[in-house]
């Protein structure tokens, strides 16, 4: 899977590079926002890594660009700025997600891989049946029967986490870091909520889940 990293900082740029080659991805790279857009003129890619802060021309006018174009590649905004309004504008512009400077690779590369799960052509778990329940991830919704109920982006980022990793325990924490970060603001208790609305979506007995397992003390599994 092939993917663009745009950031003028080279030592940043080559690091990603390097870092998202070791998980198998083929990976170009930019150095400013111009280079960027020449570059997206002649390449398809599967995601675009995307600095905000550039001397030339700044990611918030690159993605801007590119929408106008109606190019729909999936955009991680990737800066040093933290205010909300920032954040805003990036989204409002149709960027994927944001991670902010200072990062740890692991949760740049966990964001990635969400978000290729989520819009990737043939992804892992496009659709996927769990008993009596369908699961439609391009769809974000659940039916059982003849009932369908929607899906959060997070409560689909929450499920892909586990199913791919089938009687694994992961933490509270190991699922923020996959879904929102390191750097987020949910809370443990965050994950509870969800999961406890995932519940109600997928499982036919809520109250006494097959899929979605409770580890005392630990966190949570799935099973199926």
């Amino acid at each position: 899977m092939k993917l663009l990293v745009v950031d003028d900082e080279k030592a940043m740029a080559n690091a990603i590079r390097d870092n998202l080659a070791f998980e198998g991805f083929q990976v170009d790279v930019a150095y400013g926002g111009r280079s960027a857009l020449d570059t997206l003129l002649s390449e398809k890619y599967a995601l675009v890594i995307l600095d905000i802060m550039m001397p030339d021309i700044d990611g918030f006018e690159v993605l801007s660009s590119l929408r106008n174009n109606k190019d729909q590649t999936p955009v991680i905004f990737l800066t040093a700025r933290s205010a909300e309004a920032d954040k805003l504008r990036g989204l409002g512009l149709g960027a994927d997600d944001y991670v902010v400077k200072p990062f740890s690779i692991l949760e740049l590369i966990a964001r990635v891989k969400a978000v290729l799960g989520r819009t990737a052509p043939g992804g892992e778990f496009q659709t996927l049946e769990i008993g009596n329940t369908t699961i439609d991830f391009t769809t974000l919704t659940a039916t059982i029967g003849q009932e369908e109920k929607e899906l959060s982006r997070y409560e689909a980022d929450i499920l892909r986490v586990l199913m791919a990793n089938p009687g694994r325990i992961f933490s509270r924490d190991d699922i923020l870091n996959a879904v929102w970060g390191i750097n987020a603001f949910p809370s443990n208790r965050t994950i509870d909520n969800y999961i406890v609305k995932l519940r109600q979506k997928i499982e036919t007995d809520p109250k006494n889940p097959q899929y979605l397992i409770s580890v005392y003390g630990m966190g949570y599994k799935f099973v199926g």
